[in-house]
């Protein structure tokens, strides 16, 4: 499970694989973190539950990914850790569920690296490869 950020030129591009589709999702959450924000220390102060569904799995992750922008940019809350991830494949596609815990924006502590204005759909797809999982994320920065 892990990622590394690669070259690109103009935003900011990570490698994500996952021994699991769970850890493929985890691991592309830290990635986005990373990418976003620079934290010194954090505490647990609040969870927040999210619920998504699709019809694939790369839209089912840029959803997610897109939310954790969402809740840092606009609401002020960073997520933290990962506390629950349910994924499962149903009739009409994919069903997700994932706890996150974190806190309230402090510049003190919360250092922003890059603001990331979208998740994208340039060249991620979500593959199998031997007994792994992987993806190319790329952040509009």
């Amino acid at each position: 499970m892990g990622y590394r950020f690669i070259e690109h030129t103009a935003d900011i591009a990570v490698e994500v694989e996952g021994e699991s589709l769970n850890d493929l999702f985890i691991s592309s959450c830290y990635a986005w973190r990373e990418a976003a924000m620079d934290i010194s220390s954090f505490q647990k102060e609040s969870s927040k539950k999210f619920i998504f569904n699709s019809t694939n799995l790369e839209v089912l992750l840029i959803e997610l990914l897109s939310e954790l922008n969402f809740q840092l940019y606009s609401k002020g809350w960073v997520f933290v850790t990962i506390q629950n991830l349910f994924l499962e494949e149903t009739d009409s596609g994919y069903h997700l569920e994932i706890e996150l815990f974190g806190q309230k924006h402090n510049s003190e502590i919360h250092k922003f690296k890059e603001e990331i204005k979208a998740v994208t759909f340039h060249q991620m797809k979500i593959e199998k490869v031997n007994n792994t999982y992987k993806t190319l994320i790329v952040f509009d920065i």
